[in-house]
């Protein structure tokens, strides 16, 4: 399921990233049947929402985030794998993560043993930038659905 959430929100991200509409994706998706239309939903507004909580920050007083991506040493890539640096790097490339949460990953990943590295607990991090509850989320808005709400 994780995994199927992040291809998910990969495939917005790219959709977004060559200016396709929400109906554009949706159709592409429904082509394929890959997925579920309330799960895709969901991942639009978590993508929605990390973006606003993105531009919320910028105006914020504090210390401008870094704009350039730290190349790791050979020696932290050993560290995590190279297939592994090369899968979150992916996702940095696409526009899926910014440069504060690539460091925050290869962190976490770093710290995990060596039998843990894998792409499911990388897509759980990847997950976890988007889910993120302690983040500052923009004014009115909510992370969690209730039972009577609706997706439209």
């Amino acid at each position: 399921m994780t995994t199927e959430l992040v291809k998910i929100l990969e495939t917005i991200v790219q959709a977004i990233n060559n200016n396709f509409s929400f109906e554009d994706v949706e159709k592409f998706i429904k082509i394929d049947n890959k997925f579920n239309k309330t799960t895709v939903a969901a991942a639009y507004s978590w993508i929605y929402e990390k973006r606003l909580r993105e531009l919320y920050r910028k105006k914020e007083l504090q210390p401008k985030p870094s704009e350039s991506l730290r190349i790791l040493s050979n020696d932290e890539v050993t560290a995590i794998g190279l297939q592994n640096y090369n899968y979150i790097l992916h996702f940095y490339n696409i526009g899926m993560l910014n440069n504060n949460d690539f460091e925050l990953i290869i962190d976490h990943v770093k710290m995990f043993p060596d039998d843990e590295r894998n792409t499911d607990n990388i897509n759980l991090l990847i997950l976890s930038v988007f889910l993120d509850l302690e983040k500052i989320s923009t004014p009115g808005s909510r992370y969690m659905l209730y039972s009577s709400d609706t997706i439209n």
